[in-house]
């Protein structure tokens, strides 16, 4: 698998080798008000972490292969999303048998938007009517499963939506070539943005995002659009960032302020955004020269949460005491 791991973020520990008669240095103390803490995701970026910041607290930590797709379960929602963490990818192949669905031979593989769009998603649209009932096209998709945390191909799915309706959506998948084919009924729970489904076996509904009313950030490995730094053509690529909740959370990027100055005054300047990547994963970059991670110093986020309170952001590192990637530092303050 290819990995992006350069657009991965990594603190930059600095050994002091003092003499006996420097002065040692005193620990680093957070300014007044502003939590300083370290999210664990680890060096294989095998979780998803959703965090709480009305009590600076992980709500949920999630094993990312432990679903496949996830499906709208809000009133308005019906899309199917793919597991943004797995470099997952789809092939529509339009209303053919699903019996006897095979790939072409150049398959048109696209990837979900990481912006969280409704209308930019791999699959699509694959049903009509209204989000009360929905009747299928009958597209066949092929999923590509993507990748395991240590680089395994996870195979291929064959599905398709056979619709929605009381409540409840109806899917038809089977391996990809061949395998049973498997019948799956999914009711939604709108205090939830989305139900999981894992496509193994018979198929299973799983315990993924906690219940949308209680987190804001996901801290996870995802899918998006990187320009190759060869040739500056995008491709999909795996990065590490974070991601709102698409349930009442907007941000906004505030590169050009200071985190200890910004303030509440400050906020009419920036608009609000609902897209899910706002923050992302640019705010560190890759030096080849020196083959590390450098963090922008002057990262600075605002997120409006889903209780409509203000909280500045900034990150501050990605390793431990050891030198193992994948321990996010950041600093918040509620504004």
């Amino acid at each position: 698998m290819r990995r992006s791991s350069f657009f991965l973020f990594l603190y930059i520990l600095l050994g002091f080798g003092c003499f006996a008669e420097d002065d040692p240095v005193p620990p680093y103390v957070s300014p007044q008000g502003v939590i300083s803490r370290v999210i664990e995701m680890g060096p294989e970026y095998g979780t998803h972490h959703y965090y709480d910041l009305e009590t600076d607290s992980v709500v949920a930590i999630v094993d990312r292969n432990s679903w496949d797709i996830a499906l709208g379960s809000s009133n308005l929602n019906r899309s199917v999303y793919l597991n943004h963490s797995k470099l997952m990818k789809v092939c529509d192949l339009g209303p053919v048998d699903f019996e006897s669905a095979e790939l072409p031979a150049n398959p048109d593989w696209k990837i979900d938007a990481s912006s969280g769009a409704e209308d930019s998603t791999a699959v699509g649209t694959w049903g009509e009517g209204t989000a009360g009932e929905l009747a299928s096209k009958n597209h066949v998709y092929i999923l590509d499963l993507g990748f395991s945390t240590i680089g395994q191909v996870l195979g291929k799915i064959k599905l398709q939506v056979l619709g929605f309706q009381n409540g409840a959506y109806q899917i038809r998948f089977s391996e990809y070539p061949t395998g049973p084919i498997q019948t799956l009924n999914v009711p939604i729970d709108v205090e939830y943005s989305f139900v999981y489904v894992k496509l193994a076996g018979a198929g299973t509904v799983v315990n993924v995002a906690p219940k949308q009313s209680d987190w804001d950030l996901v801290f996870t490995q995802y899918t998006t659009m990187v320009p190759n730094p060869d040739n500056g053509i995008p491709e999909a690529y795996s990065v590490n960032g974070t991601l709102l909740n698409p349930y009442n959370v907007e941000a906004f990027r505030a590169f050009t302020q200071g985190f200890e100055e910004f303030s509440i005054d400050d906020l009419p300047q920036f608009d609000l955004s609902s897209r899910w990547d706002v923050i992302g994963y640019d705010w560190k970059r890759y030096d080849f020269n020196t083959a590390s991670y450098l963090i922008n110093a002057d990262n600075l986020y605002v997120v409006k949460n889903r209780l409509g309170n203000y909280f500045k952001i900034r990150f501050t590192g990605f390793v431990n005491n050891a030198g193992q990637s994948g321990y996010i530092g950041l600093q918040v303050k509620r504004l």
